[in-house]
């Protein structure tokens, strides 16, 4: 089965273990990790612990490049033949069976009349992650049926619409016939249940599930939702006795689970101090004894088997590696940052202004979910699909240099802000809807998506939007990191988009003070009025909806590039509207430099 070339950022971002491809010759799924041929492994190991031991892993392992180099699975089974003439839809596992000519190197074909077939546009999928195949026979029957008629599917018009396809059965005795209209309806399937299926692994059985089918086209957005986790490499992670030591750690900790099980087996006593301090003096014999002690080495790794237990650990950590770039950026290689000087004016909003020169991320695929965009900080709920990494002790995973610009603002600023409105009531509607939200996909409730929190994705939203126009990076290649809790208050908007030796500096070339001056003072702008207005500004959260004033012509960003699938905006906290409930935080700048007055 040819895919074509799937660059190793497509399998973590798009394509990867559960999703649909659509190949050359037929619709495909990408299988789980456990089934990946791992050839030349010890060349493609990527060593970062702090994101490693937070997502119960090892080690990461980039994907294999080439043709091929990706297992799938032919999924959806069913197909339907394209000769208007027959237009049999048929299970393409029980025709190859003792008829293997009917798939060949161009895909497959009709068992019937031999024409080329395509793969089902319908197919069924759960909250919590499973995927099965549409229901056909018992769709046309109304249910359960004893009937093997042959099947098959036929436009009655030149029209688009499923009301003009017609699923009909051969069987002289049956005769049912059904338009496909009611088929993307949750309610045609509510007496149907779940299966529990995984297709990305077909050797596992079925999970018990009680979720409700919702039955969809193969193409959906909303089939597969990417988890993916990254980590900014930068001091001390991105120091190069750092790096050797992480790849190190794995041979210590191996030692010490060998001990471990032999201890088990023995019934002696386990000293795992002493099991470790074995394992270091072992692996420490394996490097240049020139380029550190053992006592540096034995340092080095309990710093970096400390880990991370809470993502919002490691972005802490890298929060304050920002801030304190001044000390450790001249020492490492991989990371070069740059403080700017912020005019009076701008220091009312924001207190550090650093263009990040150069930063490499490790973005790791955790897994997926299917239905909703997955919440950034939740990784413990039961709609998450793990990917098979305590099988296999690894995830796969890319490593990316890139640019960027960093924001911290003002603290006191905010408060001043939030004291000058009913800002609290506001805050509620927001975190009540929140709470409600995530509460109805079973995710864990985080107190900090308040209206401090709306504001800074909104800005976020408003900055990406406008340096997409002024540095050369379309919106999908930028991404935001939004730092925010008792102890941060910032954001970065950054790319990591270019290749191990980095991008070109379009992104922190517009971080300078001068260039930065107006793309926030145009972003603010362009915040003011959305062609949608009036209906987009008189917007509140509720029903699902986590937004306020926020639409696809003001705010909103490609998904891949928003750490929040889009949610919790509102560009009434930035700007001056006609809304005067709100109160928005650069509400004078923008009286000031710009002249309006809302």
């Amino acid at each position: 089965m040819e895919i074509g070339n799937l660059s190793q950022n497509q399998i973590i971002t798009t394509f990867g273990p559960g999703s649909i491809i659509d190949a050359k010759e037929d619709s495909v799924m990408g299988l789980d990790i456990n089934y990946w041929n791992n050839d030349g492994e010890e060349y493609r190991r990527i060593y970062f612990n702090k994101l490693a031991s937070y997502l119960g892993v090892r080690y990461f392992l980039e994907p294999k490049q080439g043709k091929n180099s990706f297992p799938v699975i032919i999924f959806p089974d069913w197909h339907v033949c394209s000769n208007i003439k027959c237009n049999l839809v048929f299970k393409l596992s029980e025709s190859v069976t003792g008829n293997p000519e009917i798939y060949d190197s161009k895909g497959p074909r009709c068992p019937d009349c031999g024409f080329r077939a395509y793969p089902s546009r319908f197919i069924m999928f759960c909250e919590n992650g499973h995927i099965d195949e549409f229901p056909y026979r018992e769709y046309l029957h109304g249910g359960p049926t004893q009937c093997q008629g042959k099947i098959r599917l036929r436009s009655s018009s030149y029209t688009s619409s499923l009301n003009s396809l017609i699923l009909f059965c051969d069987d002289e005795n049956c005769k049912a016939r059904k338009t496909m209209g009611d088929a993307l309806l949750k309610e045609t399937f509510s007496d149907y249940s779940c299966m529990g299926r995984h297709a990305h692994r077909p050797s596992h059985s079925n999970d018990k599930c009680t979720a409700d089918l919702i039955p969809s086209l193969r193409g959906a957005t909303n089939v597969y939702f990417s988890i993916v986790r990254s980590a900014l490499e930068i001091p001390p992670w991105s120091d190069k006795l750092f790096q050797i030591v992480e790849e190190k750690k794995v041979e210590v900790d191996n030692y010490i689970d060998n001990k471990k099980s032999e201890a088990e087996i023995t019934g002696e006593e386990f000293d795992q101090a002493s099991a470790e301090k074995i394992g270091l003096k072992i692996a420490y014999k394996k490097i240049n004894p020139e380029l550190m002690s053992f006592d540096r080495f034995e340092e080095i790794y309990k710093k970096i088997a400390e880990g991370a237990s809470e993502y919002s650990e490691i972005k802490e950590s890298e929060y304050r590696s920002i801030l304190n770039h001044k000390s450790v950026s001249k020492n490492y290689s991989s990371f070069l940052a740059s403080e700017e000087d912020l005019p009076g004016y701008l220091r009312v909003y924001f207190t550090r202004l650093i263009r990040i020169e150069k930063v490499r991320e490790i973005m790791a695929l955790k897994g997926f979910t299917r239905a909703s965009f997955p919440d950034p900080d939740n990784d413990n709920f039961a709609s998450i699909v793990n990917l098979a990494g305590k099988e296999t002790g690894w995830l796969p995973a890319v490593r990316t240099s890139g640019e960027g610009i960093f924001l911290e603002l003002n603290r006191e600023e905010i408060e001043n802000w939030l004291s000058s409105f009913d800002s609290k009531a506001i805050s509620e509607i927001y975190d009540n809807e929140y709470k409600k939200y995530v509460e109805s996909k079973g995710w864990e409730y985080r107190q900090n998506r308040d209206l401090t929190y709306v504001m800074l994705h909104s800005l976020s939203h408003v900055l990406i939007r406008e340096l997409s126009l002024r540095s050369g990076y379309s919106t999908t290649e930028l991404q935001e990191r939004i730092y925010y809790s008792k102890n941060m208050c910032g954001l970065l908007i950054y790319t990591a988009s270019g290749d191990s030796e980095g991008t070109l500096g379009g992104l922190e070339e517009m971080g300078k003070t001068s260039n930065f001056q107006d793309v926030l003072i145009n972003a603010l702008k362009n915040a003011l009025i959305c062609s949608s207005d009036p209906g987009c500004l008189r917007t509140y959260p509720g029903n699902e909806n986590l937004n306020g004033a926020a639409c696809h012509a003001c705010l909103m960003i490609p998904e891949t590039a928003c750490e929040n699938g889009n949610r919790l905006l509102d560009r009434r906290t930035i700007v001056p509207t006609q809304e005067k409930k709100f109160k928005g935080y650069f509400e004078k700048l923008v009286e000031e430099v710009c002249g309006i007055n809302l």
